[in-house]
């Protein structure tokens, strides 16, 4: 009888159960990207955060907002990450320079260029400077690096030298990007993503730097006619975490989601080599013209761009000059 009242119990939990939702994860986190809900670095998140929660068995789940998607601007991200208003942020250094100046070393033209180079060597460079800084400053820890390609000059008309930059108005991505075409006798512009392809219709401005994967998702092929590939810079990019919400996982699954960045970094790396790669061919298919810069060209950039560097080293201190020369000798 006993048996009997005990199975026919069990039945009964069993389909109140079946009537129930699945149950929610032990945790659940918002990753804030500053990137649109389309775009190549979004789908990379999205798909990290899949991973995670099918890894941790559903224990640990990440929800991944796009540019839109939250009042957040790329600017905002760190902070929103050491106020615990998001558990993740996908913060560029460039963006948040006014939080960690002393952080912006990739940001100076011409310090690292090479993808290959920056997870070869600079990510380990740069990784107990970010640590000493995100934890220090801000409860934060820096997760993954990852790079966007390198930036390149996209205009509305070409140019057929370095001289013809004089006179040339562009939206650049960071002051250092002012700074260099002041040196280069033009003028550099801060103007938000969202109002870029705005302002090359108009002739605002004669042109913006930013790598070729965003060029292609925004269509600069329908508003610029060149590219000067120049690789200015990559746009250093970290994966962080509030370090309180990291601190209250549980040891395994700290210890998973630090397995899955080192797991999903060169995932990134790959994305973003082949997603440069095909982003040229296909910008180049539509009718752009794309100019690799010469050695010759190159030396001349860099020589008319080194004092952006002794400027930077001097408003923000030894330790970032150090940073600076450490990532610049890795990337060499």
């Amino acid at each position: 009888m006993y048996y009997r009242k005990a199975v026919a119990a069990a039945l009964g939990t069993a389909v109140l159960l079946a009537g129930l939702p699945a149950l929610a994860a032990d945790t659940q986190w918002t990753y804030y990207t500053y990137f649109g809900a389309n775009d190549k670095p979004t789908q990379l998140h999205r798909a990290f955060a899949e991973d995670v929660l099918k890894a941790s068995n559903g224990r640990l789940k990440i929800d991944v907002f796009a540019s839109g998607e939250l009042p957040y601007k790329s600017s905002d991200v760190l902070k929103a990450v050491a106020t615990a208003q998001i558990q993740m942020g996908d913060a560029a250094i460039g963006s948040v320079a006014g939080d960690v100046p002393e952080l912006n070393a990739l940001s100076m033209p011409f310090s690292c260029t090479s993808i290959d180079k920056f997870y070869d060597k600079a990510v380990a460079v740069a990784q107990p400077y970010l640590e000493e800084v995100f934890e220090g400053k801000f409860g934060a820890v820096p997760l993954m690096q990852w790079v966007m390609p390198p930036q390149q000059l996209w205009l509305r008309e070409p140019i057929d030298s370095i001289s013809g930059l004089k006179g040339v108005k562009a939206r650049a991505w960071n002051r250092e990007q002012v700074q260099m075409m002041q040196l280069l006798g033009g003028t550099g512009v801060t103007i938000t993503p969202a109002e870029v392809i705005p302002a090359l219709q108009r002739g605002v401005v004669d042109g913006a730097f930013t790598a070729a994967v965003p060029a292609l998702d925004w269509k600069f092929n329908e508003v610029t006619k060149f590219g000067y590939m120049m690789n200015v810079t990559l746009a250093h990019q970290v994966a962080t975490v509030n370090k309180a919400a990291f601190d209250a996982l549980p040891e395994d699954l700290q210890t998973l989601l630090r397995d899955k960045a080192a797991e999903w970094a060169p995932k990134y790396r790959e994305a973003m080599i082949q997603g440069d790669k095909s982003a040229r061919a296909a910008l180049t298919e539509a009718g752009m013209t794309l100019h690799d810069v010469t050695p010759e060209e190159e030396a001349e950039l860099r020589s008319a761009t080194r004092s952006i560097w002794d400027d930077w080293t001097k408003q923000n201190g030894q330790k970032a000059g150090q940073m600076l020369s450490d990532v610049a000798q890795a990337c060499e």
